[in-house]
């Protein structure tokens, strides 16, 4: 467990600012571990909280190193990790983000905790209400929720039990002495933008001149706020959130590589595999086959 203060001062900021953090459920799953998850390199960039039932799971990232067995939650840190499962290991897995418009997580990073399930009922029992309802409302969904088609009374639900088990997040880990990020100071101009961007369907053209209208900028104001904060254009901003969309699905789903191409906007396979192999070096196959052999 994370060795600090008992309990954490939390910032204090405006309502209006609080409104402003980017936070909603990726995904959530109860069950076993499959096969293509259960051990290798990860390109995790969301936040994730596990709630080990049975089994157990080792983490790395860099020189640090995380273990947890049954009832006890991790956190383990967002980047390039290594998880290794064991053959037996079940869990109920959140996915979530809470992020800044200036690109900074809520949570602390490179961080990972570990807390005994007794120690925070609150995060088993509101986790559980998430997971029950995204598999009555949303049982084709897969990997990220938020592209799944619902109703107005199915969005408002899910953001009242997100919220719920958000609350009950941050109270178990300002228990353990992590402080929240704070905002920085941001233009609300980019602000406006980036909230946009963060919800623009990811199969959707991109258009930098309605865009920057939206927000009351030219295009070359629109992209000099970009780059001071981000060191990316608006255009390299969206197209970032596509390509880590990209990875999270070719590493935990078993969808065909042209079914997450046309997800993504891409008029053929080719064009998307070009486009992947020009990021990563590799095409989505080999990077899919890579990460199988692991």
């Amino acid at each position: 467990m994370l060795v600090s203060a008992p309990t954490a001062i939390v910032p204090r900021a405006s309502l209006a600012e609080w409104a402003s953090l980017h936070a909603h459920l990726v995904w959530v799953y109860d069950g076993a571990v499959s096969p293509q998850g259960r051990s290798g390199r990860v390109s995790a960039f969301d936040l994730t909280a596990w709630l080990i039932r049975e089994g157990r799971v080792v983490v790395k990232l860099g020189e640090r190193t995380w273990r947890a067995g049954p009832n006890e939650w991790l956190f383990p840190p967002p980047g390039e990790r290594w998880q290794d499962f064991s053959a037996d290991a079940r869990i109920l897995s959140v996915r979530f983000r809470a992020k800044w418009p200036t690109g900074e997580d809520l949570l602390p990073a490179n961080v990972g905790v570990k807390i005994p399930a007794a120690c925070c009922p609150e995060l088993l029992r509101t986790a559980t209400s998430l997971a029950c309802f995204v598999r009555q409302q949303f049982p084709r969904a897969e990997t990220d929720l938020m592209q799944a088609p619902a109703t107005l009374a199915d969005y408002l639900r899910l953001q009242t039990l997100f919220s719920g088990w958000l609350e009950a997040v941050m109270g178990a880990l300002t228990d353990e002495g992590l402080v929240p990020a704070h905002m920085g100071k941001i233009d609300a101009r980019l602000r406006a933008a980036i909230r946009r961007l963060d919800c623009q369907p990811l199969a959707m053209s991109f258009n930098e001149s309605t865009l920057a209208r939206a927000v009351g900028l030219s295009v070359s104001q629109l992209n000099r706020l970009f780059l001071r904060q981000f060191g990316l254009s608006s255009r390299g901003y969206f197209d970032r959130r596509r390509y880590q969309h990209a990875l999270t699905v070719l590493e935990e789903s078993t969808r065909v590589v042209k079914e997450i191409a046309s997800d993504l906007g891409f008029s053929s396979l080719p064009h998307f595999s070009a486009w992947f192999r020009r990021k990563h070096g590799v095409s989505p196959r080999e990077f899919r086959t890579g990460r199988s052999g692991l």
